[in-house]
């Protein structure tokens, strides 16, 4: 390959996507489609290699490329989550996303139209996760394993499962090479264990359940294992939410009201129908593939949480995960909790806040929360409230207390696609109280309440959220 001369032209269609390296290469016509993330950053990248003399690449897209130009800010950040929200963060972050001395600059007109783009883009339908999948079978000339597509730089196998909900599923529907025969509660164990514990979002569950898998002998210790193999201690509330996740008493929904594990006299053991299933052997070998897989993603992604949490800066959560990781007796439905909620039981009272308000929304909701700068928050309580309402005073002697408050932000609650809320640190109240009577109304209070964060938003997030959207 080195022997390429650089001048003279040379058309292929696939052959040169990937596995071929000529770094003088300084000029890309693309004369194909490609709907595919994946394979349009391979084909970019072909003319993005560093060479001696080489100070730029000019890329001709001669087919209405720009159509999915939501790809362009995919291929320079390397985000394979096809979450919107991150999309749109890494195109305005612009050079913040590419490490080095180069440089990337997207004018207004540019951005609008890629965030346009964005919008319309369906980046998890399944015919383009088959697609995808379909490039890395080909590449390992058999089926993967769910590790492999990180390995390989492949899309996240969590959108697999987000729209299948496990990887056997989609498996079971789309691969001829795929042969095994379960029973539906084998693959709504399945679904349970992939959903919930898949993305390594907390160790404890699949800690446990490995030990139970594996190690039962070792299950009356799995507290002190938790503790040598990762740091982790816990306290009654943890003990009793993993009980009631593993209980499948925890979570909303009928398809996870599934029972993977009991206690009897402070002792865990499988239920009898998770071990009847794990009798068969490839079923066993599938739900041993998902746990390492979970624990390897929190040793990348979660192993370090803040301070006095669970939760990891900046990473993002639901509702629901924010319940679970804060070790409430159950999940509560989004409109229960609203913009925050104290649960006496755990003592913590998560805030959340969705930045972007629709215009449409009544007075009594359309709260006026807004940073003031990276380290300050002033935040709106429920209507119907008064400086000596409860959850205010909550707020107000929280410290004091030994109430934690964490932050959680999510810049436009109507992006369908972003349903979960960036992690901002733990906060407490600053001194500053108001109580007022709301716009639009007679006689409706609330309460306006100043916050300062323990830790100040980076810099790139923090303009994010504050930037007003195109």
């Amino acid at each position: 390959m080195k022997n390429i001369v650089t001048n003279t032209p040379a058309f292929t269609v696939d052959i040169f996507n990937e596995g071929v390296d000529v770094p003088e290469i300084n000029q890309v016509i693309l004369l194909r489609p490609t709907e595919s993330p994946i394979i349009f950053v391979q084909q970019l990248g072909r003319g993005l290699r560093k060479a001696e003399g080489k100070e730029f690449v000019i890329v001709l897209d001669f087919i209405g490329n720009y159509q999915t130009n939501y790809m362009i800010p995919i291929a320079l950040s390397g985000d394979r989550t096809g979450n919107k929200d991150n999309i749109r963060r890494s195109l305005m972050e612009g050079n913040n996303i590419i490490k080095g001395s180069s440089t990337i600059y997207f004018d207004e007109i540019a951005r609008e139209r890629i965030y346009k783009s964005i919008d319309a883009a369906d980046l998890n339908q399944i015919r383009l996760l088959k697609k995808e999948y379909q490039s890395l079978k080909y590449k390992l000339g058999r089926i993967p394993h769910l590790k492999e597509f990180d390995e390989m730089g492949e899309l996240d196998p969590l959108r697999i499962i987000d729209k299948k909900g496990s990887y056997e599923a989609f498996l079971r529907d789309y691969e001829d090479d795929f042969t095994v025969k379960w029973s539906d509660k084998q693959y709504q164990f399945l679904e349970f264990i992939s959903r919930k514990f898949a993305s390594g979002m907390r160790i404890h569950e699949l800690a446990l359940l490995r030990i139970l898998i594996d190690e039962s002998e070792l299950a009356d210790l799995w507290e002190t294992l938790l503790l040598n193999r990762y740091g982790i201690t816990l306290d009654e509330a943890a003990r009793n939410n993993v009980a009631a996740v593993l209980r499948g008493d925890f979570f909303r929904g009928e398809r996870f009201h599934v029972c993977l594990a009991e206690q009897k006299e402070g002792r865990f053991f499988l239920s009898d129908l998770f071990a009847k299933a794990l009798i068969d052997d490839t079923f066993k070998a599938a739900v041993r593939e998902l746990l390492e897989f979970g624990i390897y993603r929190y040793k990348r992604d979660y192993a370090k949480p803040y301070n006095g949490t669970q939760f990891n800066l900046y990473k993002k959560y639901t509702y629901s995960e924010v319940c679970w990781l804060l070790g409430w007796k159950k999940e509560e439905v989004s409109l229960n909790i609203g913009g925050y909620k104290y649960d006496s039981y755990s003592k913590t009272y998560p805030v959340f806040i969705n930045y972007e308000k629709d215009e449409d929304i009544t007075a009594t909701t359309r709260y006026e929360d807004r940073f003031t700068d990276p380290s300050s928050l002033t935040a709106i309580s429920k209507s119907r409230r008064t400086v000596e309402s409860d959850d205010v005073q909550n707020a107000v002697h929280s410290e004091e207390r030994g109430i934690l408050m964490p932050l959680f932000v999510r810049k436009n609650k109507d992006d369908q696609s972003s349903k979960d809320f960036y992690f901002m640190g733990t906060m407490r109240h600053n001194g500053h109280l108001h109580q007022f009577v709301m716009n639009d109304t007679d006689d409706v209070t609330a309460v306006e309440i100043g916050y300062k964060l323990d830790t100040p938003v980076e810099s790139n997030l923090y303009e994010y959220i504050t930037e007003q959207s195109l």
